[in-house]
């Protein structure tokens, strides 16, 4: 049988697909050279509130038929939708492909420097960017509507937390570089990002099988160990924007058909952050629990908004029954800024008396603070009291016994080789930090 023309121009594409997303992976060379970073536009997506909009009792809604209707047949597999989809797909594993290797390539300059004389402002101003971008893609990668055919938004739901994760790690890769250490913190997040590119380059590299368009497509191999002294050449790709897009109507030949206005979430833009610790999604009721860690200066307002875009994550990759956020500043603290609570009835007890999935009786429970940021401690006595809390669990835990600080300073003085002044100001500095933190009423 002859295949019909729509379906010929469909296959016709196929190869063209193909070899833009070759060209744009051989662009993808392991070692680029360096040029100044870009400058990323700003973030202009708007807040979301996670409520519901029903309509007032008795009011009626119109559906008005067109006067002419045409039926469209069927598209074979894979159809002009599905190939958008894999086009658009395409471009973000693309610019997550390079993204990775920027990741990569700027943290090996910078362990390098000796040899590179990359400067911290470089290294800096590179990996702003790379967080940046992580952030850009994951919500253009949220914004893609997978089509529903064989598990594709199953993938493609991998994929996007993935590129979720890839965003926090470049976040925490940032704040490690800032940090006092000696870079262990860096390379712990440059290792989670890899982690997260490795899963999102196998979510991809499964929705290309299943769409079958004649061959595989293969996103650049990014290690964690550092190499040799490498350049850096960044090329940031165009941040991909979705707008919700008016009622259009599509005129082919003589069939008319009138699509209706797209709904599209717009996540709120949000502050650095990281989550340090969660758990809690695989019990039943499913009730979350996460501990996140935000920047300095960060307000209440800012708080409510990036537990919005949490809850909106989470709502649709984890279905949960209850969430709740804790936030802090530094790992050590106990919701030292708050609490952010979406259960039933804004009880995260009551979990169970909501099905998974639906939010109907879900309210949210704000008890974040405005935080005093006047009494955050310096990096050097967040040091000093962090290596003072450790001898005091190992002392206590080898000698039994606990004493009192004025008993302990000196002998962890002697034992850390410390200013016994330094302690003391190092735990002063942690008191009056958590002096306004929150505290269950």
């Amino acid at each position: 049988m002859t295949p019909s023309p729509k379906t010929s121009l469909s296959r016709n594409r196929v190869p063209w697909l193909l070899c833009a997303f070759l060209v744009a992976l051989v662009a993808c060379s392991d070692d680029p050279e360096v040029v100044p970073p870009e400058t990323t536009a700003p973030d202009t997506t708007r807040a979301v509130e996670l409520t519901t909009t029903t309509a007032p009792a008795g009011t009626q809604v119109a559906t008005t038929a067109p006067t002419t209707t045409t039926s469209m047949p069927d598209e074979e597999f894979p159809g002009r939708t599905v190939l958008a989809y894999l086009e658009e797909i395409r471009d973000i594993a693309v610019a997550t492909g390079q993204m990775a290797q920027d990741m990569r390539a700027a943290n090996n300059d910078w362990d390098n420097r000796s040899v590179t004389g990359v400067t911290f402002g470089e290294t800096e101003a590179a990996l702003v960017s790379i967080r940046d971008q992580a952030r850009q893609l994951r919500d253009a990668i949220g914004l893609v509507e997978p089509p529903t055919e064989f598990g594709l938004p199953v993938e493609h739901q991998t994929a996007w937390v993935a590129s979720g994760e890839m965003a926090d790690a470049a976040v925490e890769a940032l704040a490690g570089l800032r940090s006092p250490d000696t870079g262990e913190r860096r390379r712990a997040a440059l290792s989670d990002f890899i982690v997260a590119f490795e899963r999102f380059s196998g979510a991809v590299g499964r929705i290309v099988d299943i769409i079958d368009v004649g061959g595989a497509i293969d996103l650049p191999t990014v290690t964690v160990a550092t190499t040799a002294a490498t350049t850096t050449t960044t090329t940031t790709a165009a941040a991909a924007t979705t707008t919700p897009a008016p009622a259009t109507t599509t005129t082919a030949g003589a069939t008319t058909t009138t699509v209706p206005p797209t709904t599209t979430t717009t996540l709120p833009a949000v502050v650095d952050h990281a989550i340090v610790d969660s758990g809690g999604d695989s019990s039943d009721p499913v009730q979350i629990w996460m501990t996140v860690s935000v920047e300095d200066g960060t307000t209440k307002d800012q708080l409510a908004r990036l537990a919005t875009r949490l809850a909106t994550e989470y709502r649709l990759s984890r279905e949960y029954q209850a969430l709740v956020i804790h936030f802090v500043r530094f790992p050590e603290g106990t919701a030292t800024l708050g609490r952010w609570t979406d259960a039933p009835h804004g009880d995260w007890e009551r979990a169970g008396e909501a099905t998974k999935g639906d939010y109907s009786t879900h309210s949210i429970v704000d008890e974040t603070i405005e935080k005093d940021w006047s009494s955050l401690p310096t990096d050097e006595q967040m040091d000093v009291y962090r290596k003072y809390g450790d001898y005091r669990t190992a002392y206590e835990f080898d000698n039994e016994v606990s004493l009192p600080d004025a008993e302990l300073i000196p002998l962890a003085a002697t034992a850390l080789g410390l200013e016994e002044a330094a302690i003391e100001g190092a735990i002063d500095a942690w008191s009056a930090w958590v002096a306004d933190a929150w505290r269950p009423s």
